[in-house]
C-alpha cells in the first residue's frame, strides 16, 4: 500500500509527522494544553496544543521530523533572520526614509568597497572620486562595509549591511556601531529584534529599550493609543512606583509550557501503581511553598538545586499531572542518558600562528597567548589530573553524584571534591581536557592542547545521565564564579528535539546570561538533515561540527538548510584528534587501541596519549580557542565570543551553512579580532550577507507504506526537478518500542545506487529513522527502496517517510544566456560561494578582474584563513576592505599567493590580474605548491606560447590547466592576459572542489 502526498505550504521548515500505528483513530489519551497543564482522558494517544508549538494530536506512537523534530513557533521557538539573528526589514537591512533624506535605489550596480570617506551631493547624480583619482558618475550606489559615509541634501536612505552611517542634513538621523541606534526628530520609528536602542527627545531626555526588556527613563508619561490589547508575559511582577502607587501588581505565571514527548509516552503507558523519574521546571526558582506543593500531591522528596531552579522528583503518573497543572511549573521532562559524541590536526585551526604573533605577545604582557587566567570547565566523564599534561593547573576536580534515594524531604545533589582522578571508566573527558589545555609535558610539548595555560575544573557526571548533567550546571551556577569558569565544554548530545523549556537549554540560557561560554559538539548523527544536537540548537551557546580533512566529516550533525538557528555555529577537525590517554584501563583509551587509531602515534606517546574521532573532540578546539581570546581580552561576553568566532570563520565553499556554519574555526583571526577589535576581520560577511542567492526549500513530499518481513520491502519513486542542490530522504517508523530495524536505499534514474544507509537503532523518540542526502541530484524519478534488515524474523512494519528539496534562486543576468549550461553552473556556484556578485543585471563575464578583485575570491571562496596586520604591508592597499584582502593572500599559511611582492612595496590592486599571476595564486591556495615547483623547467609541449612564461613558473601553468582551475585559449595560454570574471568562476569552482578531496 502506497499513499504520496505534496504539500502545499512553500516555506515549511519543520515538520510532525503523527502516525496511528495500529489504533485507528484512537482518542487522546493525555492532552496537554499551554498554562492548564495534563488532562489524562483515559484513551489511547497524545495530544499537545499549544505547548510553544509543539503539535502532537493522537498517536501512542509517533515520527518527528524537521528541524530538529518539533516545529517551534511563538514566544519561545525563535526564529532569527540576517547576520546578527536581527530581523530588519528594507532591502536586506535598515529602511530608512525622511522628507530630507538619500535615495538610493538599485541601477545597475556599482558597488564600491573598502572606502575610507564617500562624499555625495546634489540631485542629479553622484559624483565619486577613488584612491587612484579616477572620478566616476552614477545614479545610484550600493556600498559596502565603509569605514564612513557623510550625505547631505537628499531626500531617502536605504542602507544595508553597514557597520555604521552619519546621516546630517535629514532629519537628524544618526546610527553608529551594528548594537546601537540613536535618533533624533523622527517622526516615527519601528525597530524589530534590536540589541539595544536609545532614544533621545527634543529636551535631551532619553527613553531606553536595554537588551531583553524595555525600560522607559526620563519621560513624564508613557502614552499608549490605538492598541487593541497589551499582553505581558513570562514576568514574575509588573510595579508601579511614583505618586500614586500603592501596591505591586504581579502577573500571573503562564504555566506548562512543554512536556518532554518522550515521558508524555511514558505516562500514557503507565500502570496506576509505577513511578517514573522526572525534572520539573519552574519559572523561577522553587521556594518552599513550591516544596510544599509537591509534598501535597505526594512526592515525598528529590534532588533540589542550586541554582537551577527545577526539582528532580519520582512520581506517579497521576502526581506528575497534578504537578503539571501549578502555576509556576514550566516545564516537564524525562530523565534520560545522554550521548558521548565521539599529527593532533591542530594546524588548521592556526593555533600556532596565534603562538607566535608577535602583535598579541607584545598585547599580552610579552608572552605568548596560552589562556592563562581562563578557566574552563569540562562537564564531561571526568578528569584524570594525575597526567603530567594538566600537572597544579585542574583547580577543581568533582565527582557529581544524586541523593535522590537518600529518603524523604529534598536534598542538594551530592559531590565529591579533590578527587585525583575522577574519570576512572570512561576517559572520554580527559582526551576532551587535553584538547582544550594539555601542557603536552609527556610529548615534549607535541602534543599541547589549543590553550595550554588555561586551568581546568574537572565536572564527571558519570554516565552522563540528565540529572548528573544538571548537577554539573548547578554547580558552575551556584560556585562556578567563585571559581572563576569562564567557558564551559560540553561534549555530549540527546536523541530528542529541541524545546527551549528543556532544563538543559535553561541551564545554558543562565550560564551565557552569566558570562559564561558554553560550547557544544553538534553531534554524530550526521550527514542528513535536521540531525542537529537539541542542546547544540540554543541560540545562545557555540555549536560546533567536525572536518576530515578538506570536507565535513561524514558523521558530522547537520542542521536545517537555509535555517539561521538550526546549523554549526562553525566547525573544527573532527577526525583522529590527539589528547591526554586517563590512566588505567578506559573505554576511550581501548576504542583508540581498538580502531588503530593510535597508529600514528609514536610508542612513547601512547601510554600518555591517544586519539579519538567525533564532534566530541571538535568541540574542545572551539573551548580552547576562547580561552585565548578571553586572555587577549577578558571584557568579552559570550554575545561577542560567538560573533567573532564566525566573522574571523574560513568560509568552506561549496560546503552549506547547515553543514558547516559560518566555516572553519580560524583561532589566530579570532584572537586577534579579540585584542584588536579595529581591525575589523570578516567585514565581508556583511556583503555576502545580501542575498545574490535566495535559497528555497520546496513544500514536503510525504509518502506512507508498509514494509513486508523478509526480502519484498517497500518501494516508491520520487522526482527531483531539474537545478536541485540538496535533496534529503528521511525514514521513520514506531512506536518507539518497535523492534523492526528497516533500511534505506536510493537509487538515480539510471538504477545506480547513490545512497544505502542503515544506522543502528537508539533508544529515545528519534532512534527509529533512516536519512540520506543526495548532493546535486540528477533530475528524474528516483527509487526508494526500504527493507526490514531482520528478514522473516521481523514483523509487518508502517513507514513514513519525507522528502525535501532544496534548490537555488539566482537574481536576473541578461548577459549569461549565451553561455553553455556548464559556464552558467559555474557562474552560479560563484555566487552561492560569494566569490563573485552580479553587476546590476548582468554578470559581465568577459570583464577583467583586477588583482584585489582575485584576492578577495581566494578569502572568500577559496578558502584562505583571514589576517589583518597592524600596519600596511604595501604602500599602495590602504583601505581595509582591500587590505583583508590582499593581507591574508600574502600572510596564508601556504605562502604567499601571488609572486613578486614584496613588503614595503606596491601590490597594483587595481591592476588586471594576468593569468600567469592568477595561476600561480590559485594552485598556491590549493595546497599545490609542490607539485608545481616539481615541475618547474618541465616544458610545456602543448602550449605554443610556452617561451613566454617565465622558467620558474611553468611548473605553476602546468598544474593549473592539468587541473583544470585555467583552460588554455584553444593552443596558448596567454600568460599576460587579463583574467576575466567567467575565468575566475570556473578557477573558484574547480578551487573548491580540489580542497575537499
Amino acid at each position: 500500500m502506497c499513499k504520496s502526498i505534496r504539500t502545499s505550504a512553500r516555506q515549511i521548515t519543520s515538520l510532525v509527522l503523527v502516525t496511528l500505528l495500529g489504533f485507528g483513530s484512537a482518542s487522546a489519551g493525555i492532552v496537554i494544553t499551554t498554562g492548564d497543564g495534563i488532562a489524562m482522558t483515559g484513551a489511547d494517544g497524545i495530544a499537545m496544543t499549544g505547548a510553544d508549538g509543539i503539535a502532537m494530536t493522537g498517536a501512542d506512537g509517533f515520527l518527528s521530523f524537521g528541524v530538529n523534530g518539533i516545529a517551534m513557533t511563538g514566544a519561545d521557538g525563535i526564529a532569527m533572520t540576517g547576520a546578527d539573528g536581527i530581523a530588519m526589514t528594507g532591502a536586506d537591512g535598515i529602511a530608512m526614509t525622511g522628507a530630507d533624506g538619500i535615495a538610493m535605489t538599485g541601477a545597475d550596480g556599482i558597488a564600491m568597497t573598502g572606502a575610507d570617506g564617500i562624499a555625495m551631493t546634489g540631485a542629479d547624480g553622484i559624483a565619486m572620486t577613488g584612491a587612484d583619482g579616477v572620478r566616476y558618475q552614477a545614479d545610484s550606489l550600493v556600498v559596502s562595509q565603509p569605514s564612513g559615509i557623510a550625505m547631505t541634501g537628499v531626500d531617502s536612505v536605504t542602507a544595508y549591511g553597514v557597520n555604521g552611517i552619519a546621516m546630517t542634513g535629514a532629519d537628524g538621523i544618526a546610527m553608529t556601531g551594528a548594537d546601537g541606534i540613536a535618533m533624533t526628530g523622527a517622526d516615527g520609528i519601528a525597530m524589530t529584534g534590536a540589541d539595544g536602542v536609545v532614544a533621545k527627545a527634543a529636551d535631551g531626555r532619553t527613553f531606553s529599550l536595554p537588551v531583553n526588556g524595555l525600560r522607559v527613563t526620563g519621560a513624564d508619561t508613557v502614552t499608549v493609543t490605538g492598541a487593541n490589547d497589551i499582553r505581558v508575559t513570562g514576568a514574575d511582577s509588573i510595579r508601579r512606583t511614583g505618586p500614586g502607587a500603592s501596591s505591586a501588581v504581579t502577573a500571573q505565571y503562564s504555566g506548562l509550557r512543554s512536556v518532554d514527548p518522550e515521558l508524555a509516552i511514558a505516562l500514557d503507558r503507565m500502570a496506576d501503581d509505577s513511578t517514573v523519574n522526572a525534572v520539573v521546571v519552574f519559572h523561577r526558582h522553587p521556594t518552599d511553598a513550591d516544596l510544599a506543593d509537591l509534598q501535597r500531591v505526594g512526592v515525598i522528596g528529590g534532588t533540589r538545586f542550586r541554582a537551577l531552579p527545577a526539582i528532580y522528583v519520582t512520581g506517579t503518573r497521576d502526581q506528575l499531572v497534578e504537578i503539571s497543572r501549578l502555576p509556576t511549573v514550566r516545564s516537564l521532562h524525562g530523565n534520560r542518558t545522554l550521548q558521548l559524541t565521539e599529527d593532533p590536526a591542530r594546524g588548521a585551526t592556526n593555533v600556532e600562528r596565534a603562538r607566535r604573533d608577535a602583535d598579541l605577545t607584545r598585547h599580552n604582557s610579552g608572552l605568548p597567548v596560552s589562556g592563562r587566567g581562563v578557566t574552563v570547565a569540562v562537564l564531561d566523564t571526568g578528569v584524570d589530573a594525575t597526567h603530567a599534561d594538566f600537572a597544579g593547573r585542574v583547580a577543581h576536580n568533582v565527582k557529581l553524584a544524586d541523593a535522590q534515594t537518600a529518603g524523604a524531604g529534598f536534598a542538594y545533589p551530592a559531590s565529591v571534591e579533590g578527587l585525583p582522578n575522577t574519570d576512572q571508566a570512561y576517559g572520554h573527558g580527559t582526551l576532551v581536557a587535553g584538547v582544550i589545555g594539555g601542557s603536552g609535558a609527556r610529548s615534549g610539548g607535541h602534543y599541547a592542547g589549543v590553550a595550554p595555560g588555561a586551568r581546568i575544573v574537572g565536572l564527571s557526571a558519570g554516565d552522563l545521565s540528565l540529572v548528573h548533567v544538571l548537577g554539573g550546571f548547578d554547580y558552575l551556577l551556584s560556585q562556578g564564579a567563585a571559581a572563576g569558569v569562564r567557558v564551559v565544554n560540553c561534549s555530549f548530545s540527546a536523541a530528542a528535539v529541541y524545546d527551549a523549556n528543556d532544563p538543559v537549554n535553561v541551564a545554558t540560557k543562565m550560564l551565557a546570561d552569566r558570562g559564561v561560554n558554553v560550547v557544544f559538539s553538534a553531534g554524530n548523527a550526521g550527514p542528513g538533515l535536521h540531525t542537529l544536537n537539541p542542546y547544540a540548537a540554543a541560540p545562545w551557546v557555540v555549536s560546533v561540527g567536525a572536518m576530515e580533512g578538506g570536507r565535513v566529516a561524514s558523521f558530522s550533525s547537520r542542521g536545517s538548510f537555509g535555517s539561521a538557528q538550526f546549523r554549526p555555529t562553525l566547525v573544527a577537525p573532527g577526525v583522529r584528534v590527539v589528547g591526554a590517554r586517563a590512566s588505567g584501563a578506559n573505554v576511550t583509551g581501548a576504542e583508540g587501541v581498538g580502531f588503530n587509531h593510535d597508529a600514528g602515534l609514536a610508542p612513547a606517546h601512547v601510554p600518555y596519549y591517544t586519539q579519538g574521532t567525533g564532534t566530541s573532540f571538535s568541540a574542545p578546539q572551539v573551548a580552547g580557542a576562547i580561552a585565548l581570546m578571553l586572555e587577549a581580552n577578558p571584557r568579552l561576553t559570550p554575545a561577542e565570543v560567538r560573533e567573532i568566532l564566525q566573522r574571523t570563520a574560513t568560509p568552506l565553499a561549496p560546503h552549506f551553512a547547515h553543514e558547516v556554519g559560518a566555516g572553519m574555526l580560524n583561532t589566530h583571526a579570532a584572537v586577534l579580532e579579540a585584542a584588536f577589535p579595529s581591525r575589523l576581520l570578516g567585514h565581508f560577511r556583511a556583503k555576502a550577507d545580501n542575498a545574490h542567492v535566495r535559497y528555497v526549500a520546496e513544500p514536503l513530499e510525504i509518502f506512507t507504506g508498509t514494509v513486508a518481513p523478509g526480502a519484498g520491502g517497500y518501494e516508491t519513486r520520487v522526482e527531483v526537478p531539474e537545478g536541485t542542490l540538496l535533496a534529503s530522504v528521511q525514514i521513520g517508523w514506531g512506536p518507539i518500542w518497535s523492534l523492526n530495524d528497516l533500511g534505506l536505499a536510493i537509487s538515480d534514474p539510471g538504477g545506480i545506487r547513490r545512497a544505502d544507509v542503515n544506522a543502528i537503532n537508539l533508544p529515545g523518540l528519534a532512534g527509529r529513522r533512516e536519512r540520506a542526502l543526495l548532493a546535486r541530484p540528477a533530475a528524474g524519478a528516483w527509487r526508494v527502496a526500504i527493507k526490514n534488515t531482520l528478514g522473516l524474523v521481523g514483523t509487518p512494519q508502517d513507514v513514513t517517510g519525507v522528502v525535501e528539496i532544496m534548490r537555488a534562486e539566482y537574481p536576473q543576468m541578461r548577459d549569461i544566456a549565451a553561455l553553455t549550461a556548464a559556464q552558467r553552473e559555474d557562474v552560479f556556484q560563484s555566487l552561492r560561494s560569494h566569490a563573485l556578485a552580479p553587476a546590476g543585471h548582468n554578470f559581465r563575464p568577459a570583464a577583467s578582474v583586477t588583482r584585489s578583485e582575485l584576492a578577495a575570491a581566494l578569502v572568500v571562496g577559496g578558502r584562505v584563513p583571514q589576517y589583518m596586520p597592524g600596519a600596511p604591508t604595501f604602500r599602495d592597499v590602504r583601505d581595509r576592505t582591500t587590505m583583508l584582502a590582499v593581507e591574508s593572500c600574502q600572510h596564508s599559511p601556504r605562502g604567499p599567493l601571488f609572486h613578486g611582492t614584496d613588503a614595503g612595496g606596491s601590490f597594483s590592486p587595481h591592476a588586471p590580474a594576468d593569468r600567469l599571476a592568477a595561476a600561480v595564486a590559485l594552485v598556491r591556495a590549493a595546497g599545490l605548491q609542490a607539485e608545481a615547483e616539481a615541475k618547474a623547467n618541465d616544458p610545456l609541449l602543448q602550449l605554443t606560447d610556452a617561451a613566454s612564461i617565465p622558467a620558474l613558473l611553468r611548473g605553476y601553468v602546468s598544474v593549473a590547466v592539468s587541473r583544470g582551475l585555467l583552460a588554455p585559449d584553444q593552443s596558448a595560454f596567454r600568460p599576460q592576459t587579463p583574467l576575466t570574471r567567467l575565468d575566475l568562476a570556473r578557477a573558484t569552482s574547480v578551487l573548491q572542489e580540489l580542497l575537499t578531496k
